[in-house]
């Protein structure tokens, strides 16, 4: 696919002021957003609640698990959840800002083919660098906050995950992975951190966005890996210019998760991602060396592409 990235300049120059929401202030906006977003939050949470209700008559997580061969209803409910709570106030909130959705958040901008082998690899070499964090997070404060939540949030992914059927592993990448992907990336990047760089420096509107991306996951004892992964994948976007990238790097990080957890359940390769071991100095410094490398070549590759295919707006 040949990339069409013009770019978030391009793209705030097509966007007329006086269009939509954009005739209020920064302030304003981001109230809009907030507001399109919790409600459709805590309405996909209702539904998803009534549905999980209403075949298990019960709301006691430790009962609906235990039989691991009744969950895919709640595989639906957290679908449903996806949608609803992520990516309908994406559609909704880029409606209000362009006249077209798919525009505003950089959905209608391929990528290079390039990418499909160098964005893997980016991810790869950056693992180590999460893994780290993961030790560092343990020590913070926040690594104890909703301990029982995160235990229940554990034990219902543990329980979505276990199934050996190949059926059950395509159900859970669409849940885990691919719906995740689509949805997440499109709100949290292709929205809120594209309204936050139109006023805001873009390393602020990456962090900010990041913030809130690992908040809205309310599991703390993956709080500062999840930061330092949106803030990736808030640079890609900013520098590729394309939203569909930044789906293709999700997809990467969760899907491999579900996968190696399917291979970890047909005892064909042993792992335990959520205690993932402290890599060693070394490790550290090749991995980071073989990501700065990847990096630059992505940068110089983006901005080329940004550049040959920039159009002047009269």
């Amino acid at each position: 696919m040949p990339e069409n990235s013009t770019g978030d300049d391009l793209n705030s120059v097509l966007i007329p002021q006086q269009l939509g929401i954009n005739k209020y202030g920064e302030g304003m906006q981001l109230l809009i957003w907030m507001g399109v977003f919790f409600g459709c939050f805590i309405l996909a949470q209702t539904i998803s609640g009534i549905i999980i209700l209403s075949h298990y008559k019960q709301a006691s997580i430790q009962v609906i698990i235990s039989d691991t061969g009744d969950l895919n209803v709640l595989r639906v409910a957290q679908m449903l959840a996806s949608l609803l709570g992520f990516l309908l106030p994406a559609w909704l909130f880029s409606k209000l800002k362009s006249q077209n959705v798919f525009s505003y958040s950089n959905a209608d901008i391929r990528f290079h083919p390039l990418y499909l082998l160098l964005i893997p690899a980016l991810i790869f070499t950056f693992y180590p660098i999460i893994d780290v964090s993961f030790y560092v997070n343990k020590i913070m404060p926040w690594n104890n906050w909703m301990k029982d939540s995160q235990k229940e949030y554990k034990a219902i992914v543990d329980a979505l995950l276990a199934d050996k059927s190949i059926f059950v592993f395509a159900l859970n990448f669409m849940t885990i992975a691919v719906l995740p992907a689509i949805c997440e990336e499109w709100i949290f990047r292709g929205t809120l951190q594209k309204l936050l760089s139109e006023r805001q420096n873009i390393h602020v509107a990456v962090f900010m966005s990041s913030v809130l991306f690992s908040l809205v996951h309310a599991e703390f004892s993956g709080f500062l890996p999840r930061i330092i992964l949106g803030m990736l994948l808030g640079y890609l976007f900013y520098y590729s210019g394309s939203l569909w990238l930044n789906v293709f790097a999700h997809l990467v990080n969760n899907g491999t998760q579900v996968i190696l957890m399917y291979l970890n359940n047909l005892e064909i390769y042993k792992t335990d991602l959520d205690n993932p071991e402290m890599p060693q100095i070394w490790e550290v410094i090749v991995y980071t060396i073989a990501f700065m490398v990847l990096w630059y070549v992505f940068y110089r590759s983006s901005q080329r592409n940004k550049k040959s295919n920039f159009v002047t707006v009269d």
